[in-house]
């Protein structure tokens, strides 16, 4: 296979994969900090220059929103061109600005539709690269097995993101989607990863000058160094391959609860595809978000969607963690999922920490909620054995929870299932955050990315979507039925009388009349259906030993 233009392959192993470097050792598809720094420490000229490239893009969506203020623009028409400035600007700053920008993309609830709508062009509609480098890069990856394609790709791109961009080609007379790398992206993304790490590294060293203690807990560095490895491994098409497969062989096929739909994952083309070009069947459909709003009709395509993105999240562990609206697609057999650079795991004691916490979340108890951040690897598990500051993070959860929840009238007889608040969201975290040394996980970031832009487009067809109803129902049909041994201390917890440690009859009756509303089954369904597991006869078992041992 060829290397890129002007670069030698420099092979070393790292987490299993190849690091390729440049001729100055700057590595381009594997994130490794020294290596970044001791090459701009050599280099400081371009790092420079970088830094006057992302100046010159804020300079021009500042200008062009001053420009269109001074004209005279106030209220939505003003909010509407300032969008596509910014829109264009971080397009421009690459894919380090431009990821955020397309998760805001799919959250007009919180930015405006007109925000969203300007932002939506980052997902696969940002200006190409010229097509002769496409095409030297296709001949340079793929050699005479790239001839067909070549013959055929033509000079149009049906999609462009700041990564890379797509063209329709044939291969044995059947269409194909061919995905190019953009050239020389990643030095950029190199040079933000320094500067974004630096100032993170800054924050983190100030410090209250009256304790010592620093002002800000939580563990930036590591999560900078989280965010520029994913966006590194999203770089390397030979890792997006691997995780087409490992996506496809789980959930490729796999029908909604309805029976109506599934999920389509396109065939890949593995003889051509390399780290800088794949190649994967085409597949017809629209996207879901041609506008900033989905339209009502595909809420259960969406659902759909959702389905498929908690049971990656808490079931199996493998994640699709990029499900913004250009990479999914309604077809008439279901919904597609493309691009697969971003596919994340979830340790099995995470996914089944969220959810406990979820369910202990929804009941109020958030002491037990603290105690699981340990589980999470939110938070040192150093730190939650001191009670003092479990007490502390206890009490914060709780004034968090008071301002970002709203709980709906215990009288009205419907779910008790909280709606999340994500227009209080990010304020409620920015207060909350800081007092804590939060650590941010490999599976943080990106998923819970993936699952705010999904309910940020459910929400945009349906404003009473409840992303935690949908999120609770799955965490009770796993308490009810999982033999884990947290699940059971969970479930007890649930069902039995703190005071007197027996089970209580109308905890548990409260507990199925909730797993009855939520999945709208009959209770006596939910019951027996409990029943049929090993993890629910299990449990039934026991309270039953505990009730009669109490008396």
């Amino acid at each position: 296979r060829g290397g890129a233009a002007g670069k030698v392959q420099v092979v070393s192993k790292e987490h299993s994969v190849e690091r390729q470097v440049d001729v100055d050792g700057l590595p381009w598809n594997v994130y490794d900090a020294a290596a970044i720094e001791a090459y701009y420490r050599q280099n400081p000229l371009k790092l420079a220059q970088r830094v006057a490239d992302l100046t010159k893009c804020l300079g021009y969506a500042a200008s062009s929103i001053a420009v269109n203020a001074m004209r005279g623009q106030r209220g939505t028409s003003l909010i509407d061109s300032s969008a596509k400035a910014l829109a264009n600007a971080l397009a421009q700053a690459g894919p380090t600005y431009s990821k955020f920008g397309q998760a805001l993309s799919c959250r007009p609830d919180l930015v405006g539709e007109g925000v969203a709508a300007a932002l939506q062009e980052l997902q696969d509609r940002v200006p190409a690269f010229d097509h002769h480098n496409a095409r030297r890069i296709v001949e340079e990856e793929l050699g005479g097995a790239g001839k067909e394609l070549l013959d055929t790709m033509g000079d149009e791109t049906v999609a462009a993101a700041t990564l890379g961009q797509v063209y329709r080609a044939n291969v044995g007379n059947k269409p194909v989607a061919l995905k190019v790398q953009r050239p020389g992206v990643m030095q950029g993304v190199a040079a933000d990863s320094l500067l974004v790490r630096s100032a993170a590294s800054a924050l983190e060293q100030l410090k209250n000058p009256l304790s010592g203690e620093r002002l800000l807990k939580p563990a930036l560095v590591q999560g900078c160094d989280e965010f520029f490895s994913r966006l590194f491994e999203e770089s390397d098409y030979e890792r997006e391959a691997a995780n087409l497969a490992k996506f496809a062989a789980i959930y490729g096929g796999v029908e909604g609860r309805d029976g109506s739909s599934r999920i389509i994952v396109p065939n890949l083309y593995e003889e051509l595809s390399t780290k800088r070009v794949i190649t994967m069947e085409w597949v017809e459909g629209r996207r879901l978000s041609e506008h900033a709003v989905v339209d009502a009709q595909d809420l259960p395509t969406l659902r759909l969607g959702i389905e498929c993105s908690l049971s990656q999240c808490l079931e199996t562990g493998v994640m699709h963690a990029d499900p913004h609206g250009g990479n999914l697609l309604k077809t008439e057999d279901g919904l597609a999922y493309l691009d697969f650079g971003m596919v994340s795991e979830v340790p099995e004691q995470v996914r089944e920490g969220l959810l406990r916490a979820v369910a202990y979340t929804v009941a109020g108890e958030y002491g037990k909620v603290a105690e699981l951040f340990g589980d999470l690897m939110l938070i040192p598990q150093e730190i939650l054995d001191d009670p003092a500051q479990l007490q502390e993070l206890t009490e914060a959860l709780s004034e968090t929870a008071d301002a970002i929840l709203e709980r709906p009238d215990p009288a009205a007889g419907a779910s008790s299932v909280p709606t999340l608040r994500f227009d209080r969201l990010i304020g409620a975290i920015a207060a909350f955050a800081p007092r804590f040394q939060f650590q941010l996980p490999p599976y943080f970031l990106n998923n819970a990315r993936a699952i705010g832009t999904l309910e940020g487009l459910a929400k945009t067809a349906d404003p009473s979507f409840n992303l935690l109803s949908e999120v609770y129902s799955f965490a009770i049909s796993q308490l009810l039925t999982s033999p884990s041994p947290g699940m059971r201390k969970t479930l007890k917890d649930l069902t039995y009388d703190p005071s007197t440690g027996r089970p209580d009859l109308k905890r548990v009756k409260r507990l199925v009349r909730e797993a009855s509303i939520i999945s709208g089954k009959r209770k006596r369904r939910i019951v027996w259906d409990t029943a049929k597991t090993r993890g629910g006869r299990g449990f039934a078992a026991k309270a039953l030993r505990d009730a009669i041992a109490s008396r």
